[in-house]
């Protein structure tokens, strides 16, 4: 055949098939099978009617040009898979009109093929079923809206449901909101995760007002309203400054109403075009808004029966079922803390004397303080009984004893009952929670029962638990907890252990070394106690004592004519940059009437990781006011050398570890590189540790002159010292 009689019979075709196309009401298209890009040779008036683009835009290109962002690519796979089969199919596809307003269109693909002319064309006949889709996402949604509210979802996430769903069938970039109104009527983000945050700090909290803001104006006025142009309409004078920042242009908001036809909130949509509403758009909003209506009556509904189960409606506390629950979420998380049973000794004759609403009054006041007195909202306080509260609290159990006592002392002011103001002797029993602890039932046991033991003290009482299992926590436990009343009586003491010169053995100065001696838990060591003082918070109290005592230790010295020896105050990282550190010593020096020069602050080398520009400050400043400093434990650090040159420091001592093994080459070597390394700083170097006469020997044949350890003076309490 002929290529002029091709394109005859192809018009032929073609003329048949317009013919058809203005008889035939459905939309349709017809694309050219044999083409690669399968371009549309044909369309009826249907067809354009329904996208909105002319003959002239539509003709020539590929069905593609209709996709966008909602767009799923596997359906537009699954068209070309039937053009090039030439089989036939039904697709259902969101397609986009000129305007930008996407549709469902269910596409029926139909091979069209003339054998005896080898033409082969495929007919789409094209159907919106945006009604259709949009009629089975409200149902699907009231459904998952159901079904999520069974499940105890939070309010906020069905409500998002409810946007998200509502979204995906406007133009694209639309953002919808539901703002919930209570009897203050105030705005409260129910749902706007696809609105930027800066709009909704913006409006979370603002006053609801007819003449403000499409939503404010749909809630008052109960009806529907149309914003089309944003930046113009007197409704968003307020606010233009959050048009133009987040691109919104048109808005449409419906109110939200209560079973009782009440106005409870607004449904919005945020365009970043101008649009008007169709009917079918209002109508689609109205059910989504019913639709949120229910999620917000059910949600309440099941907030209220939550409370009613896990609220103890006497004190609107948290009741026992609900401490329970959360106990067992918490310990999940396998985190340090502690569970304590609250009891007071005035509860019964309270409720003896006044009836049980006064023991609630009582249990009410309580419950508050603690939530007010608390370290961190994550705590759990609960009533567990009528005369007793529980208390979960995920804090690292060094910091447990201080943060009871910070718990007491907002207990401290009495409680009105009645007439009267009362009181409270407080009884406490502590469990204190390990990682791996799982079992919830058996740290209440606990606590309960430490809680009995706290009952039979008189007066306020805190009980901790104790068992075989917990022995080593408890003393560390134990020793944190007596660590401020330990300083308080003065049973924190100070011992001191000459320094000499290794040739004669002549003493030159000290060291101060706290030791504690307890009545009650025995001598506890100071790789003990010092580090739980760092813990708790206590050092700078714990070193402020030592240097007490010893500048009376001076005093004395001076009053009886005896000789001053400079002695030495290790110094921890938290004082030494304390803001107070440097005038308190000034004070207590001058309060004693002792020289500066006789104190020397050892400060551990470590003291430069922490801030090497203040540390040289605070040294400089030691300086200037006559303390001598020293650099304590030198060589177990990592960067000393590369600090070391910037502070006025005066000594620097070589730990015990190296002196005990220097019978190792490597070890010798970092000594003989210390002692040169303080010569060549014009600092003096001092061995700590010596204990044999070879140490002596060892150290003096490598340049060092000065030391100190068992070889001369063991740590001596200061009236021993007193003598020498």
């Amino acid at each position: 055949m002929h290529t002029h009689e091709l394109k005859r019979d192809k018009k032929v075709i073609m003329e048949w098939l317009r013919r058809l196309g203005v008889e035939f009401h459905t939309s349709f298209l017809i694309v050219n099978s044999e083409m690669e890009d399968q371009p549309v040779v044909y369309a009826n008036d249907a067809f354009y009617k329904m996208i909105g683009y002319s003959e002239k835009e539509t003709l020539g290109r590929n069905g593609r040009f209709l996709h966008g962002e909602k767009t799923a690519e596997e359906a537009s796979e699954k068209i070309r898979a039937c053009v090039d089969a030439g089989e036939s199919g039904i697709v259902e596809i969101v397609n986009y009109r000129k305007n930008g307003t996407p549709f469902w269109n269910e596409i029926t693909v139909q091979p069209l093929s003339f054998p005896e002319k080898n033409f082969k064309f495929t007919l789409m006949l094209q159907h919106d079923i945006t009604d259709r889709k949009r009629a089975e996402a409200l149902i699907k949604l009231q459904k998952e809206t159901y079904n999520g509210i069974e499940k105890g979802y939070m309010l906020s996430m069905l409500l998002q449901d409810v946007c998200t769903t509502a979204e995906s069938f406007f133009i694209d970039g639309a953002k919808c909101t539901v703002l919930l109104i209570d009897d203050t009527e105030l705005y409260k983000i129910g749902a706007a995760s696809s609105m930027p945050k800066g709009f909704q700090k913006a409006i979370n909290g603002l006053l609801v007002e007819e003449d403000i803001g499409t939503c404010g104006a749909a809630f008052h006025r109960r009806e529907p309203v149309i914003v089309e142009d944003m930046t113009t309409d007197y409704l968003w004078r307020n606010h233009q400054q959050l048009v133009e920042n987040y691109n919104l242009v048109s808005s449409w908001s419906i109110p939200i109403y209560s079973v009782e036809g009440m106005p409870i909130g607004t449904f919005g949509i945020y365009f970043p075009a101008a649009l008007s509403p169709h009917e079918k758009d209002l109508a689609f909003m109205e059910e989504v808004a019913s639709i949120a209506s229910l999620a917000i009556k059910y949600s309440r509904q099941h907030e209220e029966v939550l409370r009613l189960a896990y609220t103890d409606e006497n004190t609107d506390l948290p009741n026992r079922n609900y401490f329970r629950n959360e106990m067992m979420e918490m310990l999940k998380e396998g985190k340090e803390g502690f569970v304590a049973f609250v009891s007071t000794d005035e509860y019964v004759k309270v409720v003896d004397q006044y009836g049980h609403s006064a023991g609630d009054t009582i249990m009410r006041e309580i419950g508050k303080r603690l939530m007010l007195a608390q370290n961190s909202s994550n705590n759990l306080i609960a009533r567990f009984s009528d005369s007793t509260l529980a208390m979960y609290s995920m804090t690292p159990f060094t910091k447990i004893p201080d943060y009871l006592e910070h718990l007491l002392q907002g207990l401290i002011e009495p409680v009105a009952v009645g007439d009267m103001e009362l009181f409270l002797t407080l009884k406490m029993g502590v469990a204190i929670v390990t990682p791996h602890q799982v079992d919830s039932e058996e740290i209440i046991r606990c606590a309960d029962s430490a809680l009995s033991q706290a009952k039979l003290r008189t007066g306020e009482s805190i009980c901790y638990f104790e068992s075989e299992y917990d022995e080593f926590m408890m003393k560390d436990l134990r020793v944190a907890n007596e660590l401020t009343a330990a300083i308080r009586r003065n049973e924190v003491g100070v011992h001191l252990q000459p320094k000499v010169d290794l040739k004669t053995g002549e003493i030159l100065s000290f060291e101060a070394l706290a030791r504690w001696t307890s009545p009650d838990l025995g001598t506890i060591p100071p790789d003990v106690f010092i580090p739980a003082a760092e813990k708790n918070g206590k050092i700078r109290l714990l070193e402020q004592s030592v240097l007490k005592q010893v500048l009376q230790w001076m005093k004395k010295r001076v009053e009886h004519g005896l000789q001053i020896r400079q002695v030495a105050i290790n110094i921890s990282a938290d004082h030494f940059f304390h803001h107070s550190f440097v005038p308190h010593l000034m004070d207590m020096t001058a309060e004693y009437g002792i020289d500066p020069q006789w104190i020397q602050l050892e400060i551990t080398e470590r003291i430069g990781f922490v801030d090497i520009e203040t540390a040289n400050k605070v040294f400089k400043h030691l300086k200037h006011c006559g303390f001598t400093t020293s650099i304590d434990d030198f060589g177990t650090g990592y960067s000393s050398l590369s600090y070391l040159q910037k502070l006025p420091v005066e000594e620097l001592k070589i730990d015990r570890s190296f002196i005990s093994n220097m019978g190792e080459p490597g070890t010798l070597a970092i000594i003989r590189t210390i002692i040169q390394l303080a010569e060549n700083l014009d600092m003096r170097a001092v061995a700590e540790g010596v204990e044999t006469e070879k140490d002596r020997q060892t150290l003096l044949r490598l340049g060092c002159k000065v030391g100190q350890g068992y070889l001369f003076y063991k740590p001596m309490p200061l009236n021993e010292a007193f003598l020498l």
